[in-house]
């Protein structure tokens, strides 16, 4: 089970230098812009914008088409679903919103390390006027909750290999057997969690987290290269209701 949706994909390229702050901001831009095209035909403009990103990221498309690959019920399923309204466009329409969705957000993902999100979004919070302790709690549990993604999923994978090794089968029809192969990966999967969530509060205790003002290692400074990215990202949505 290869996904790579939440994790951080280290390149040495101009995405990945960004300030996350740029990149957090710029990403919401990108997805409102995507919620704004009205027509099929006009989707060719954050189209054009995400492939030009997806270049300077250095990453390969097939990571992209990964995260696409792991949200493929929901996208297909929403399709379904609006084809029945719409008929075919529409069913085309909402893959594609969904789609582009899904490679902006990855694309912050995949550039940017979780630490350094929950730094910008905890940077960010303070214009909204939230008492610092508040800011560096929820940045804590933004950071732990993105870091626990790719960490989860491959012990599902684990859990998955091992219980076939035991000799369960996963292929087999019945709601009676679909319950229990599901149950056989959820239980340990929980018990697995709740195990590393409780080694993780230790940890934090025993650095004292939360007894004193917290530092940190790194320091966000906003050059003249996020500038740029945050108007392009801009200009994407200003072109979006222009053509719409």
């Amino acid at each position: 089970m290869k996904l790579s949706i939440g994790k951080y994909i280290p390149k040495n390229s101009i995405l990945h230098q960004l300030d996350p702050r740029a990149k957090l901001i710029g990403t919401l831009v990108s997805i409102t812009s995507i919620m704004f095209v009205k027509e099929l035909r006009d989707y060719i403009v954050p189209v054009t914008f995400f492939i030009v990103f997806m270049l300077l990221s250095k990453i390969h498309p097939i990571i992209y088409l990964r995260s696409l690959k792991s949200m493929w019920f929901l996208i297909a399923f929403a399709s379904l679903v609006q084809y029945f309204v719409s008929g075919l466009v529409g069913s085309l329409y909402i893959a594609l919103r969904l789609s582009l969705i899904f490679l902006f957000a990855s694309m912050l993902t995949y550039t940017t390390p979780p630490l350094l999100t929950a730094s910008g979004i905890v940077d960010l919070l303070k214009y909204f006027r939230i008492k610092k302790e508040t800011r560096e709690d929820f940045g804590m549990m933004i950071s732990i909750s993105i870091r626990f993604i790719p960490v989860l999923l491959d012990e599902t994978d684990r859990i998955i290999k091992a219980q076939t090794a035991r000799g369960a089968k996963y292929t087999e029809k019945g709601f009676r057997n679909r319950l229990t192969a599901i149950s056989s990966i959820i239980i340990p999967l929980l018990v697995s969690s709740l195990r590393k969530a409780e080694e993780l509060s230790l940890a934090l205790r025993a650095r004292k987290y939360g007894m004193n003002p917290r530092t940190h290692y790194y320091e966000l400074n906003w050059e003249f290269a996020d500038t740029v990215y945050l108007s392009t990202s801009l200009a994407l949505f200003l072109l979006t209701l222009y053509v719409g």
